[in-house]
């Protein structure tokens, strides 16, 4: 019988994933509920439309509802090498414009991919990917991200040496420092980076472009090179006390926890913006020991990054069931000290006005000051891309937007010839999904750009735009007694 209700996922219980950095919010599915959830799948692939990187979701859909879990990850991998990954943290736009949305909740896309793909302990075992020899072709790749690894996995599988230059001592870039272990474990970022590293790509940690190494060698070394740096350097408000030393900016926070380090945040925080960072270091101020967390937010809550969309409510649920507020329409003007520390923040309740252009901001109601007492302060602003790492030379040979994003042709090449770019420095979306995308469309723009595509083995080529239901590559990889 057909099932229209969503099979929901289990969670544990906030006091008790409270507890811990890495016990993970989302149960995962058994057997019989991923393939009764897939089986509600119609088949109708409108879902590939809203991904970034083009899925064949219909595809790995039904080969999850017919129990072949090793069929879906291989249908992943013809577009993206990180499907535990993307299974946990995906943005699923997917979801938003799934047909059965309306009729018993749309399909759990990003937990059917996570179900099949934490099945494989190593995914050498089912890939049957048959490395090409060497091209003679040498790329680089700066930034360990899911952007650089994408292009490096893409390009070595096609006989082409890639070797990753990455500034952290861990591979992984944001993947590994921006988001915290409880949504994406160390154990699951390191069995794909080593998968990928298994088809010939080499990675040097701990190898700072501008520093260790220098951009102009590099150019000059590689026949092409890819720029997936992400954004790394914060953007801090300016805030009146912010030179005190009880504040930080998420991005650095993160940081730190994610490399093992401590961070005394006292029982009060407060954590200023509303996007996913936010939430994300608010639910580490819980798991570090405070108990009152408030996240202020200038604008309403529907004006919020990522809504609307089930991604963006769904890390709301989560947030608000671990004892983390909302202070929405607020604008924080000072941080009080005493010494170097803030005590305490003062701050002003706003109304939103709609501007000439329609879109309402905020404005502070300035007749009252709310004060209330912190102990530490988390700034989640924003961050931008350092570029100085690419010396003055190329920094001005570089073409950015106002907003100081990288321009890049439709196949991923910058301003300057053979120089390509992709992830968050590139693209406004700034999620992982349309990193893997960038890092795509960039394989493609550098395999023309090198002229060896006459070289190439086209079926492992990610495919950047498709309408269909199902995948021939997998399906030939799978069952090739009976696809000639």
């Amino acid at each position: 019988m057909l099932r229209f209700e969503r099979v929901k996922i289990r969670e544990e219980e906030p006091d008790n994933r409270t507890k811990s950095f890495t016990l993970e919010p989302l149960i995962e599915y058994s057997n019989d509920e991923a393939t009764t959830e897939a089986s509600r799948c119609i088949g109708c692939n409108i879902c590939t439309q809203a991904c970034p990187a083009s899925l064949d979701i219909g595809g790995y859909i039904n080969s999850t509802a017919i129990g072949d879990p090793a069929q879906t990850v291989r249908i992943v991998f013809e577009n993206l090498p990180f499907p535990a990954i993307i299974g946990r943290v995906c943005t699923h736009n997917c979801e938003d414009i799934c047909v059965m949305y309306d009729t018993g909740g749309p399909l759990a896309i990003r937990h059917l991919k996570r179900y099949a793909a934490d099945k494989f302990d190593d995914y050498s075992k089912i890939m049957n990917v048959k490395r090409r020899g060497f091209l003679n072709r040498k790329v680089a790749v700066i930034g360990s991200g899911p952007a650089g690894m994408s292009t490096a996995y893409y390009l070595a599988i096609q006989g082409v040496k890639v070797t990753v230059f990455e500034a952290l001592p861990v591979t992984g870039g944001f993947m590994r420092v921006g988001i915290p272990r409880y949504r994406l474990p160390d154990d699951v970022i390191d069995k794909e980076i080593r998968f990928i590293q298994s088809q010939g790509v080499e990675v040097k940690l701990n190898t700072r472009v501008g520093k260790d190494v220098f951009f102009p060698d590099i150019m000059n070394d590689f026949d092409a090179v890819f720029i997936g740096v992400g954004n790394h350097r914060p953007r801090m408000t300016g805030t009146t006390g912010s030179d005190a030393e009880n504040i930080m900016h998420a991005t650095e926070f993160l940081g730190k926890i994610a490399l093992g380090e401590h961070v005394d945040v006292g029982k009060n925080v407060i954590v200023i913006g509303g996007g996913f960072t936010a939430n994300d270091a608010a639910r580490i101020s819980m798991r570090l020991g405070a108990n009152s967390i408030k996240i202020m937010y200038r604008r309403r809550e529907t004006d919020r990054p990522g809504y609307p969309s089930t991604n963006a409510d769904e890390e709301m649920e989560e947030t608000l069931s671990e004892g983390i507020d909302y202070m929405w329409e607020v604008t924080p003007f000072e941080y009080v000290k005493e010494g170097n520390r803030i005590v305490a923040i003062k701050y002003w309740k706003n109304e939103m006005i709609s501007d000439s252009t329609g879109r309402s901001k905020p404005v502070p109601i300035k007749e009252k000051t709310f004060t209330m007492d912190i102990d530490f302060v988390i700034e989640a602003t924003g961050q931008e891309t350092d570029f100085s790492f690419l010396g003055e030379d190329y920094a001005k040979r570089l073409k950015l937007t106002p907003q100081g994003h990288i321009i890049v042709d439709q196949s991923g090449m910058t301003s300057i010839p053979k120089l390509f770019s992709g992830g968050d420095s590139t693209n406004i979306t700034r999620d992982l999904i349309s990193a893997v995308r960038d890092g795509d469309t960039a394989v493609i723009g550098i395999l023309n750009y090198l002229n060896i595509m006459d070289k190439v083995n086209e079926e492992y080529l990610p495919l950047l735009d498709r309408w269909k239901k199902f995948s021939p590559i997998s399906a030939k990889m799978s069952y090739p007694d009976k696809i000639k």
